[in-house]
C-alpha cells in the first residue's frame, strides 16, 4: 500500500510563529520566567505566539501589552530563528526577535493572565544564569545584531551563515 503525499497547500504542517522582544536598558536585558515551559529554558525573552493571520510585529505588541502592561512598538527584526519539530515536545516554529525601545520610566508588570511568572532586568553578563540552550544562543545573536546593525538567520540559535550576522535586505 503506497502512502499518498499530502498537498502542503491543502493541509499545511503545523508551524508556530513566535515573537520575542529584545529590550535592553544600559547593560541590562529584560527576561521573563515561563513556568509553563519545561521543554526549553524556563527564562527567556518576553513575547509569545502570533495568532492565525496576525502579523508578527502586531502579535509582539499585543503580548507586551497583555502580559507585561508595556505599550511599545516593535522595531527592526534582529534575528529569525528556526526551531525544528521535536516530536512529543513541540511543533516546528519560526521565531522573530524584534528590537523594542522603552521609555526610561516604563516598567514591566506581569499580569495574571499573561502566563509569565516574573519579569526581571538581568545584567547581560549574567543572562546565562537564567537562560539556557538555544534560547541563550538566540539572545546572544540578537544582542550582536542590535550592536552591529546587522541581521542573523538562525537554526536553534546558531547562525546559518559563517559571518554570523548579515546585512539587512534592502
Amino acid at each position: 500500500m503506497s502512502e499518498e503525499k499530502q498537498d502542503p497547500f491543502q493541509n499545511p504542517p503545523p508551524r508556530r510563529v513566535g515573537v520575542h522582544a529584545l529590550i535592553t536598558r544600559g547593560t541590562h536585558l529584560l527576561v521573563v520566567s515561563r513556568p509553563y515551559s519545561v521543554a526549553v529554558s524556563r527564562w527567556g525573552l518576553p513575547g509569545g505566539s502570533a495568532a492565525a493571520n496576525e502579523l508578527p510585529r502586531r502579535a509582539l505588541c499585543r503580548h507586551l501589552d497583555e502580559r507585561l502592561t508595556l505599550r511599545a512598538s516593535a522595531g527592526r527584526i534582529l534575528v529569525i530563528d528556526h526551531v525544528p519539530e521535536q516530536p512529543g515536545l513541540h511543533h516546528e516554529g519560526t521565531n522573530y526577535v524584534y528590537e523594542v525601545l522603552l521609555p526610561d520610566d516604563a516598567e514591566p508588570t506581569v499580569t495574571k493572565s499573561g502566563r509569565f511568572g516574573e519579569a526581571r532586568w538581568v545584567e547581560r553578563a549574567e543572562v546565562s544564569n537564567y537562560v539556557v540552550d538555544h534560547s541563550l544562543r538566540r539572545i546572544e545573536q540578537s544582542l550582536l545584531a542590535s550592536e552591529t546593525g546587522l541581521f542573523a538567520e538562525l537554526l536553534l540559535g546558531v547562525p546559518l551563515h559563517s559571518n554570523r550576522a548579515t546585512t539587512p535586505a534592502a
